[in-house]
C-alpha cells in the first residue's frame, strides 16, 4: 500500500522526499542527467541527429587546423550526446 505524500520511510524513520536524494524529475537519465523534455537532445540511434553530429565535426576540423580528431561521447544508458573530445597537433 503506497501514500500519495512527500514523505519517505527508511530505517523505521521517515524524511521529506525532497531531502533524501531521489527524487529525480521525470525523463531525466540516471547515468548521465540529461532531460530530454526540458531540452533539445542528440541521439546516437537517430539518423538525423548523427548527421547533425558529423557535420559539426567536419566543420570544426576543418576550421581549427591544429584539431586532429574529434570524438563524440554518448551516454551508456540513453544514448545521449553529452560532449565531444577533441586532440590538438603535438606539431603545432
Amino acid at each position: 500500500m503506497g501514500f500519495q505524500d512527500n514523505l519517505s520511510k527508511r530505517n523505521g524513520k521517515y524524511k521529506l522526499k525532497s531531502k533524501t536524494g531521489k527524487v529525480r524529475k521525470k525523463g531525466t537519465c540516471v547515468s548521465c542527467g540529461q532531460n530530454s523534455l526540458t531540452r533539445e537532445l542528440l541521439y546516437e540511434y537517430n539518423t538525423e541527429d548523427m548527421i547533425l553530429v558529423r557535420q559539426y565535426m567536419e566543420d570544426h576540423l576543418t576550421t581549427y587546423s591544429n584539431h586532429q580528431s574529434m570524438k563524440p561521447i554518448w551516454c551508456d544508458e540513453c544514448k545521449a550526446l553529452i560532449e565531444y573530445k577533441s586532440s590538438l597537433n603535438a606539431s603545432n
